[in-house]
């Protein structure tokens, strides 16, 4: 039997109120309590006062779903790749907390690195009438692009400079000089024979620049590039594992590998433990990005270190200034990458 909890005899049921009840409490049109959540630079500070003390007197709660549909102002819509990676969880952060402080609210999409998914994801946002765009590297889908500059809404592009011209703004750091630095700072220690692992190239502009730097700096050091020197693998610890294990396999002579992923290095880290090599005495680790465990790790992690968090804040500041009429935004906004050097290496 189900019970339903019903309001003790003589007790009123709450009543649930909307806009038009709150305009007639305040004295004004339902039109200028919308206005007053959700553009309130277009009333008056008086007026916003009364509305917003009627609200919290009568616990009102707007219906965000009813104003979103029909695009509330306040709205900046992203899509992301899956949160797995640490990463891009720290540039959502940096996003949602540049939002959150301006007074927007982040309707965000995960999407994957296909051009359909990456269309579908875009259709979906734009349903929703967002004020802006923020979207993991560039987009590919041509169908994509030709919708989002159709909408007028401004678009930032994230985490990749260059590999294609921007629909609108970009902020990022260039995924090619990142890589170039670290194979051509494993080869300044002495590495010969440097492999390379990423997860799944195809679509993903940020990893396609990372193996162009990769190459660019073998090719000035004057080394082949072998292709059998190179594995795509999950973005998983598992994945570095198994990759750290194919190559070593592959090539004896191996002494060190550059993961575009700290979570791919840490795999492989544990992978050496568990068959008693040293780190770096057999063979030398590198990652990408940083992320918390890497500098408690045993040994500690050489990385390349990008500030996400920073990078997701600046994509929605650079939005705002935008949507503010600022006409000095810069298209290209490049953020600092430094190279860290622990243990590892």
């Amino acid at each position: 039997m189900v019970m339903v909890d019903k309001p003790p005899a003589g007790e009123k049921k709450p009543q649930r109120l909307g806009v038009r009840e709150i305009a007639k409490r305040v004295g004004v049109a339902p039109m200028t309590v919308s206005r007053a959540l959700s553009n309130p630079d277009m009333v008056s500070p008086e007026t916003r006062a009364k509305v917003l003390e009627a609200i919290e007197q009568a616990g009102f709660v707007p219906n965000r779903l009813a104003s979103s549909m029909r695009g509330n102002g306040r709205m900046i819509g992203t899509v992301v790749p899956p949160l797995i990676n640490s990463g891009i969880a720290e540039q959502v952060q940096g996003m949602s907390d540049e939002c959150h402080e301006s007074g927007y609210s982040m309707l965000l999409v995960q999407g994957e690195f296909t051009q359909e998914a990456e269309e579908s994801s875009i259709r979906n946002l734009l349903g929703w009438r967002p004020v802006g765009m923020i979207l993991q590297s560039f987009v590919q889908s041509e169908t994509a692009r030709a919708l989002l500059k159709s909408s007028g809404a401004p678009v930032v592009e994230i985490s990749e400079i260059k590999g294609r011209k921007p629909i609108d703004m970009v902020v990022g750091v260039s995924n090619f000089e990142t890589a170039y630095a670290m194979t051509m700072h494993l080869a300044a220690k002495g590495y010969k024979r440097i492999g390379f692992v990423s997860t799944p190239i195809h679509g993903n502009d940020r990893l396609r620049q990372r193996r162009t730097g990769y190459h660019a700096a073998l090719t000035e050091l004057g080394i082949k590039n072998h292709a059998d020197m190179e594995v795509e693998v999950p973005i998983t610890a598992q994945g570095g594992a198994e990759a750290l294990v194919t190559l070593t396999s592959r090539h004896k002579d191996i002494d060190a590998i550059f993961f575009s992923s700290d979570t791919l290095a840490v795999g492989a880290v544990q992978e050496c433990h568990r068959r008693r090599w040293a780190v770096p005495g057999r063979i030398a680790i590198a990652g990408y990005g940083d992320m918390d465990l890497a500098a408690q790790l045993y040994p500690p992690l050489t990385t390349v270190k990008v500030n996400r968090y920073e990078m997701g804040r600046r994509a929605v500041r650079q939005l705002l200034a935008r949507l503010g009429g600022d006409t000095k935004v810069p298209t290209i906004t490049s953020l600092g990458f430094e190279i860290v050097d622990r243990e590892s290496a």
